[in-house]
């Protein structure tokens, strides 16, 4: 598990000097990521965009757009992520990802794991630790019911199960350091 974790440590560090000398994904002004072109449809479907990059790894969502979420801030700029779990990380930090305050986020959009639609972010449980793999390694997953957490961790397991408003400094770390 040691061997895994060093791993993905690597390939953030990777994309991180990737994004910082080729500079694609930070605009000149140095006020954060580039915003996509499109948001997300009025019914919360993606629109996702060849150039669109995720603000934190800097992935292209498009290419994985089952795995893909959406955050759209008060001003109107959209960012796609290529995963939940970097939603959850740009949303929980804000400042370091966008350069924006949590304040600022008006909207967050993520895909239903069982049934693929589009939901809000705030009113989906969560499930983490599960043998479900994405774009970053073990996926965090979006699901509407507790019935449904209940079905999935059956199927795929979990080692926790929260709500947005659930995420607090201590329950980020310990999700983000099983992942």
């Amino acid at each position: 598990m040691k061997h895994y974790r060093y791993r993905r440590l690597i390939f953030i560090l990777a994309g991180l000097l990737f994004l910082w000398f080729a500079g694609s994904a930070w605009p000149d002004s140095g006020k954060g990521p580039v915003p996509a072109k499109q948001g997300p449809a009025a019914d919360g479907a993606f629109r996702l965009g060849k150039t669109d990059r995720c603000p934190v790894c800097g992935m292209f969502p498009l290419r994985r757009p089952k795995h893909a979420a959406a955050m759209v801030l008060n001003d109107g700029r959209a960012f796609y992520f290529c995963s939940n779990g970097c939603l959850l990380r740009a949303w929980h930090l804000a400042a370091v990802h966008l350069g924006v305050s949590s304040d600022a986020i008006a909207q967050l959009t993520v895909l239903d794991y069982f049934s693929g639609a589009p939901a809000d972010a705030r009113k989906v449980w969560w499930v983490a630790g599960s043998d479900v793999v994405g774009p970053m390694g073990r996926a965090i997953v979006a699901l509407r019911t507790p019935k449904e957490v209940e079905a999935f961790r059956d199927r795929h397991g979990g080692s926790a199960a929260f709500r947005l408003d659930q995420l607090d400094d201590s329950r980020f770390n310990s999700i983000f350091s099983i992942q």
